[in-house]
């Protein structure tokens, strides 16, 4: 059964994170993203995530947009 692309996104976003050990405080301070957005899209409760958003997280975590998006 296929994931939702949010639930998707999230679980990527979270495995990222994790990967580099920052929280959403830090990456937030470091990127232009609020807090809040960021725990809306690790929760996958974002409903439309802008492309402004997607490119900033992409520079913040060192990863292309495709990532966020394919399954493992």
């Amino acid at each position: 059964m296929k994931k939702s692309i949010s639930k998707l996104f999230s679980k990527r976003l979270r495995v990222r994170m994790a990967e580099l050990n920052i929280s959403a405080t830090d990456l937030s301070n470091e990127i232009n993203v609020s807090r809040n957005t960021l725990n809306l899209c690790r929760s996958g409760k974002a409903k439309m995530i802008k492309f402004e958003t997607i490119a900033e997280l992409c520079k913040g975590l060192y990863v292309q947009p495709d990532y966020f998006f394919k399954e493992k």
